[in-house]
């Protein structure tokens, strides 16, 4: 498979160990395109660890000692011991593994492999990437790839701090050098037998797809003519045109599911599947799939139902606890402040029980207790304006609890829908229903099969079904002027995809 017509592309974990393998190795390497990750070798802290790791590494294999070079992996390990040991250190104090985690995803240095930080969970630089083509006894470096020059033939982007881009990170193939393919071929291997205009390619569409924004077949009858649109039918076809060559092919709407559909690809009937389709492990028997382009997952929606507020205690709830508190220790202050400045000269705020009378009145703008002093009105006529705020803000909000209702989920969780055996709808021409009997474990009487998303809220209304799973992909339409809801977790499936047989190269096509 290394002759003409044929094209290898390997990634890091092969092509960052070139530099350690035997000329035998390279030698049946020929035409092989690489990804390397970049880092920095001429510092004083990688010379130092490539002296240790050659001695290290040849005193264990003696035989491969003229080989030994440490390649980005050993480099990675190494920092993330030194991470690692950092975060030990710091929580020695307080050792336990959160703890640990948190000094951990804190780490902030310069190390072997690169900038040595975290930011949600994940390393914050992002690796630069150098392309290269096996020739010869060694490689070619043939382009570069940064996240922020893109593709490259000149490496001096990625070591300068040049504001100027390449291609604005989007740089294609055909800007670059010579490339050597295997068996010496000089131009691009299509990789495949492509089909012609007497034979081309059949691309299998779902025609009986629940959310016709992915894929929609519609037939007109004057014209005797059948036309496929949608998301999936515009993502393959914009990856179609990028392809350095023609390629024929004609979509053909498949009436059946889209099991069916991927084991017709297995036939050989289709040579490939474009559409809403799931990547499960049981169609992973038939069909390979290429790389994803919509998140997936499950969400449950149910119809919102309004609630108005009808607890005693509703005046207590325009405000937090805490909002509260801090109201009621801040007025019986300013109220003590006063009645300690007038008690002296002030006949109306003797005793302790005035005080507090004159806490409650104030409140309501009520007290008939005169201040006569200047200190105490400095304290009082502020605390006053705050008053007013907060009573004014207490009003609008009980107000609106009391007249306006709020909109809740009929149903939030999934175990409350199998204990009351209420009816769920899915759809039917999916794997959705399977995925309700054997993981979620709902009795097949239950699930109602709907053929369509536009049929969702007629069965809500007459009351066919409590709840309707849907992929996540769905999640930004407007469920019918906001009757309905989504609600609970996204249940974690796997992604949409392109199907084709096994070892295809219709594969190759981008972001299918």
């Amino acid at each position: 498979m290394m002759e003409k017509g044929y094209v290898w592309i390997v990634s890091d974990e092969i092509a960052s160990l070139l530099d350690s393998v035997e000329d035998s190795v390279i030698s049946n390497m020929q035409g092989v395109i690489g990804f390397k990750t970049i880092f920095v070798d001429s510092s004083e802290s990688f010379k130092q660890f490539k002296l240790k790791f050659r001695r290290k590494y040849g005193s264990e294999y003696p035989e491969e000692e003229e080989n030994s070079k440490p390649s980005v992996f050993a480099l990675r390990a190494y920092d993330t011991t030194w991470a690692v040991g950092q975060a030990t250190a710091k929580s020695l104090k307080n050792p336990t593994s959160k703890k640990l985690l948190e000094e951990f995803l804190s780490s902030d240095f310069e190390g072997l492999s690169g900038r040595i930080s975290f930011k949600n969970g994940k390393l914050s630089n992002v690796a630069k990437i150098r392309i290269i083509n096996v020739v010869g006894k060694m490689y070619n470096e043939i382009a570069y790839w940064s996240p922020e020059f893109g593709l490259s033939e000149n490496n001096r982007l990625l070591d300068s701090g040049a504001t100027e881009r390449s291609g604005n990170g989007n740089g294609s193939a055909g800007e670059l050098g010579p490339v050597y393919w295997p068996g010496g071929l000089q131009t691009v291997p299509p990789g495949w037998t492509r089909g012609n205009e007497e034979k081309p390619l059949k691309i299998g569409v779902p025609a009986r797809g629940a959310f016709n924004q992915f894929v929609r077949v519609s037939h007109d009858p004057e014209m005797n003519r059948t036309g496929v649109t949608g998301f999936s039918v515009d993502v393959f076809e914009a990856a179609v045109k990028r392809l350095p060559y023609y390629l024929p092919y004609v979509l053909v709407p498949f009436y059946g599911s889209y099991d069916d559909m991927v084991e017709q690809v297995y036939q050989k009937s289709l040579d490939a599947a474009v559409g809403d389709t799931e990547i499960i492990s049981e169609r992973y028997r038939y069909a390979e799939f290429s790389q994803p382009y919509v998140e997936s997952g499950l969400v449950m929606v149910v119809p919102q139902k309004p609630e108005k507020y009808k607890t005693p205690w509703l005046a207590l709830e325009t405000f937090k606890k805490e909002m509260w508190l801090i109201m009621a220790a801040m007025h019986m202050f300013i109220g003590f402040v006063i009645w300690f400045i007038e008690r002296g000269d002030n006949p109306d705020f003797e005793g302790f029980g005035a005080m507090l009378w004159f806490a409650v009145t104030l409140i309501f703008f009520i007290q008939r207790e005169q201040v006569k002093t200047n200190l105490a009105r400095f304290v009082l006529a502020p605390w006053l304006f705050v008053l007013l705020i907060v009573t004014t803000s207490f009003t609008a909000t009980l107000t609106s609890m009391m007249t306006v209702s709020r909109l809740q989920p009929s149903v939030v969780d999934i175990e409350l829908l199998k204990r009351t055996n209420a009816a769920v709808g899915c759809n039917g021409n999916s794997f959705i229903v399977s995925y309700l009997t054997n993981v979620l474990h709902f009795k097949p009487e239950n699930i109602k099969k709907i053929d369509s998303i536009s049929e969702y809220p007629d069965s809500f209304k007459r009351g066919n079904i409590k709840a309707g799973f849907v992929f996540v992909a769905w999640r930004g339409v407007a469920w019918c002027g906001g009757l309905y809801c989504l609600t609970g977790s996204i249940l974690c499936l796997n992604d949409h995809s392109c199907r084709a047989r096994w070892g295809s190269s219709l594969l190759e096509l981008p972001s299918i």
